[in-house]
C-alpha cells in the first residue's frame, strides 16, 4: 500500500489527464498485481518476448524497432533489442520508476510517453474522437519493426469507462467508439512498412472456485484480428486475487506480418 502510495505522487507523468483518468493508477495496479502474481505471469512475458524475437528475425534490415505498449518493459527482451537495433523506441502513457532506471542503462533506448490512440484528449473534454495524426511519430524514424504489445484490447477500456461514468455515454455508442479505437489502431501498424507484430488477447475464460466455466468472450470489440500463429494462455486473475471468487485466464496470440 505504502509503495503504490509512494509510485502514485511521484512517477512523473506527460500531461494531467493520464492522472486524472485512471492511467497512472492502473500503471501501478498492475505493477503491484505482477509482484503478487509473478509465478502465473513469467511464462506469458517470455511468450512475448519470443513473438518479438521471431518478428525481429524477419526484419531485412534493423535500423530501429518501435514498441507501443511497453509499460513495465517486463515483456520485452530489451538487451537483445538493443544489441540488434541502432534505436528501440518504446511508447505509452506511463513508466514507473523500475522501467525508467532499466532503459536508462541502454544508450540507444528512448522512452517515448504518448497517446498511441489519438483520442484521450478528446475523450478528457468528452468528445469521442480521435485525431488521424499522431504527432509523436515525428520523434522515431526508420522503423523496420512495430510491435503492438498487449494493447489493442485494451485501449478502449479506460477511455469506454470515463465516457460512461463522467459523460453519460449509452452502451451502444460506447461499443462503436471502441470498434473504432481497435480498427483505428490496427491501421496504424498497417501504416508501418516493415515487420508488423500484433501480441493481443485473443479470448477470455473466467472460471469459479471448482474450476467450472462462468463466461467467455471475444475482447475485440467486435473486430477480426488477423490469425494468431502462436497463442498462450495467461492467467491473469488467479482466485486469490479475485474479488468476485472467479479467476480470469486470457488465451493471448501473436501475429507477425509485413
Amino acid at each position: 500500500m505504502l509503495k503504490a502510495l509512494f509510485q502514485f505522487f511521484t512517477t512523473p507523468y506527460f500531461v494531467p489527464w493520464v492522472r486524472k483518468m485512471g492511467f497512472l493508477y492502473e500503471a501501478i495496479a498492475m505493477d503491484g498485481r505482477y509482484h503478487r502474481c509473478k509465478h502465473q505471469w513469467q511464462s506469458h512475458f517470455e511468450y512475448c518476448q519470443q513473438a518479438i524475437l521471431k518478428a525481429v528475425v524477419k526484419c531485412e534490415q534493423k535500423r530501429s524497432i518501435l514498441i507501443l505498449g511497453a509499460g513495465s518493459l517486463k515483456d520485452i527482451p530489451l538487451s537483445t533489442l538493443s544489441e540488434q537495433f541502432e534505436q528501440v523506441y518504446l511508447v505509452d502513457l506511463v513508466f514507473l520508476r523500475s522501467a525508467r532506471k532499466q532503459a536508462a542503462t541502454f544508450e540507444n533506448v528512448v522512452l517515448i510517453e504518448a497517446d498511441v490512440t489519438g483520442c484521450l484528449e478528446h475523450v478528457f473534454q468528452g468528445k469521442m474522437h480521435c485525431d488521424r495524426s499522431l504527432p509523436w511519430l515525428d520523434k522515431v524514424e526508420e522503423i523496420d519493426c512495430v510491435v503492438s504489445l498487449n494493447l489493442t484490447t485494451q485501449l478502449p477500456l479506460i477511455p469506454i469507462s470515463w465516457l460512461m461514468k463522467k459523460h453519460n455515454l449509452q452502451t451502444e455508442a460506447a461499443g462503436k467508439f471502441g470498434t473504432e479505437m481497435v480498427e483505428q489502431h490496427l491501421a496504424l501498424l498497417n501504416g508501418f512498412s516493415g515487420v508488423k507484430c500484433l501480441i493481443s488477447d485473443r479470448w477470455i475464460t473466467e472460471y469459479d472456485v471448482s474450476g467450472n466455466q462462468v463466461d467467455g468472450f471475444d475482447p475485440a470489440w467486435d473486430v477480426p484480428l488477423p490469425e494468431a500463429e502462436i497463442s498462450w494462455d495467461w492467467e491473469v486473475i488467479p482466485l486469490a486475487e479475485s474479488t468476485n471468487r472467479t479467476s480470469q485466464i486470457n488465451q493471448v496470440g501473436a501475429t507477425i506480418w509485413r
